[in-house]
């Protein structure tokens, strides 16, 4: 049941891409994908915090590459050894294409529309393979072609149901994951930009690995950023304010003057963080 998209596929104008892919196997029975010799190692009880468990051997994921933030939804396997290594199986999303995927799966109810599939973004496609007595659904990547046909990534992840409550409910510590992430990497390359303008005095210690005066620096950059949205979180809390939308003057009831500032800095950062090409 959960490998046949012919007559589905064709109707959706989706053509499935070559799955001559290459691959590096450590075992005969799972594909596993190479990782660096000097990446860390981890079991299924000891892994980072940059990783959730959804079940079985499915995790979710946050990394930030080649100034990229994605967020991963792979399986993983065990070698000899008990050490887990991620395979194929897989999809790697944008931050924003994510969040689509969580509301979208939160109002879904498999069992209510079988074989059925949507498209989130232009950017991956949700296959219902549920029955009556089970939940299962597929993510699989897509693009789409310039005739505006869609075409398949071959790697793609099979999720239950349990795997979908899992993931549902880790919502929250993954968005945290990606905000910090995206704020580290955002103020780090603002601060490395910095560092690299200082003249090279030896009366300043500059070392490469504790330039002089980093600390002070990476506060200094914090208080210039908050400073630099600061109107703009004003406008989004005020957006969300029912008294000042309708221009009744009532300050003493006012939703926006009661909010902390940081409160007024997740509000805004919730608003931005999808609309930015991370």
């Amino acid at each position: 049941m959960f490998s046949c998209y012919g007559e589905s596929s064709r109707k959706r104008k989706c053509v499935p891409l070559n799955n001559n892919v290459k691959k590096v196997c450590f075992n005969e029975k799972v594909d596993i994908c190479a990782t660096p010799s000097n990446s860390k190692e981890f079991t299924m009880a000891n892994f980072p915090d940059h990783m959730f468990h959804i079940g079985e051997m499915i995790f979710t994921s946050v990394n930030t590459f080649q100034k990229h933030t994605r967020v991963h939804i792979r399986v993983y396997a065990a070698d000899d050894r008990s050490i887990l290594h991620p395979t194929k199986s897989g999809v790697s999303l944008k931050p924003e294409v994510w969040s689509a995927l969580h509301s979208k799966l939160s109002c879904f109810r498999p069992r209510e529309d079988f074989e059925s599939a949507f498209i989130i973004k232009k950017d991956v496609c949700v296959f219902n393979h549920s029955d009556k007595d089970n939940v299962s659904v597929s993510i699989q990547r897509i693009f789409q072609r310039k005739d505006s046909s869609f075409q398949f990534v071959p790697e793609r992840v099979l999720l239950n149901g349990d795997n979908l409550d899992q993931l549902h409910d880790s919502y929250e510590l993954v968005l945290k994951c990606v905000k910090n992430k995206l704020l580290t990497y955002t103020l780090s390359e603002y601060v490395m930009a910095e560092v690299d303008r200082l003249p090279e005095i030896d009366s300043f210690y500059y070392d490469v690995d504790s330039p002089h005066g980093l600390h002070e620096l990476f506060e200094s950059l914090c208080k210039c950023l908050t400073k630099y949205v600061s109107n703009t979180i004003s406008l989004f809390v005020k957006l969300d304010c029912v008294v000042c939308q309708d221009d009744i003057v009532l300050p003493e009831i006012h939703e926006c003057m009661n909010v902390s500032k940081r409160d007024c800095f997740d509000v805004y950062f919730d608003r931005a963080l999808y609309n930015i090409d991370w």
